[in-house]
């Protein structure tokens, strides 16, 4: 077998690249400058040591090589199915959901759903709007997510954990646009919800989407954080914590960890906004966890 093929025969993302660069005869100064019309602040020394087989794309980085492919002029998924399965060996949890405390209990869940799936469609951006009522407590919240394809598939696996005093049988996720709730699964004890969103269509390797979702939450203890956590590097992620005028906080905080029981990485005070929202958006966001907690008195 040829050092220059993947296991089936193809190039490898570096010589693939190289081979579309040269096709194109583009420097890579002019490779650039076509990917920041794109919006996409590429370094040449990042696209050198691409090419180069150096560095291989961090998984975050798959919106960028759709841009890539599409300056090349080559198939959409044409260099990212190139990268595997080395990237994903690189990025993939031991097992899944391993950022947080109830993996396990999590996974159990993943396996009723069969989630052949998880994990092959990538979050590059997401928006959420966590509402919270007059008690404190969550009432709802409203998320955007645009993912990409690393592997071909038509399903997204979401979270959601109820707090102490909640029911999780009373816990809806409900589809907003792009997709429509599938299976759901509950771990009464714990509180934890595991349920599929399912796309319009199965989205090839390259090929994004944005799913528009809301979870209804009917607990009433007043809540003291919110935080999503991440398996795999996102592009964009923006989390807002909308308080109720009868239940306004003294003090909020911004926090990040590499797994939802290890130390702050970063911690920081939020200003509340006049329409009492505690915002907090991370560029590049790495596998972890990125949350807002506050208190009350």
């Amino acid at each position: 077998m040829s050092s220059n093929g993947g296991d089936d025969g193809r190039l490898v993302f570096s010589d693939a690249l190289r081979s579309a660069i040269r096709a194109r005869e583009l420097s890579l100064s002019r490779l650039r400058a076509h990917l920041a019309e794109k919006g996409f602040d590429v370094g040449t020394a990042t696209l050198s040591t691409w090419q180069s087989g150096a560095r291989v794309p961090r998984d975050g980085s798959i919106a960028i090589l759709g841009a890539l492919e599409d300056v090349l002029g080559v198939p959409p998924g044409w260099l990212v199915e190139r990268l595997e399965p080395a990237r994903l060996s690189a990025v993939r949890p031991r097992r899944p959901f391993a950022v947080v405390d109830e993996a396990d209990a999590l996974a159990s869940l993943l396996g009723r759903l069969d989630g052949a799936e998880h994990g092959q469609l990538r979050t590059t951006g997401v928006v959420e709007e966590v509402v919270l009522s007059a008690t404190g407590a969550l009432r709802v919240k409203h998320v955007v997510q645009a993912v990409q394809a690393a592997r071909s598939a038509d399903r997204l696996v979401i979270v959601h954990q109820t707090e102490p005093d909640g029911d999780i049988d009373e816990v809806r996720p409900s589809a907003v646009g792009g997709c429509r709730v599938g299976r759901v699964v509950r771990d009464c004890e714990r509180g934890l919800l595991v349920a599929e969103l399912l796309l319009d269509r199965r989205l090839a390797v390259g090929e994004s989407a944005v799913l528009r979702y809301d979870v209804h939450d009917e607990a009433t203890h007043p809540m003291t954080e919110y935080f999503r956590f991440h398996e795999w590097p996102v592009t964009h992620h923006a989390l807002e914590v909308r308080f109720d005028p009868a239940a306004l906080p003294v003090r909020v905080m911004e926090f990040q960890r590499k797994t939802s029981h290890s130390p702050d990485l970063l911690r920081r005070e939020i200003t509340l906004s006049q329409d009492r929202r505690a915002q907090v958006v991370v560029p590049d966001a790495e596998p972890g966890v990125v949350g807002i907690d506050w208190q009350w008195s």
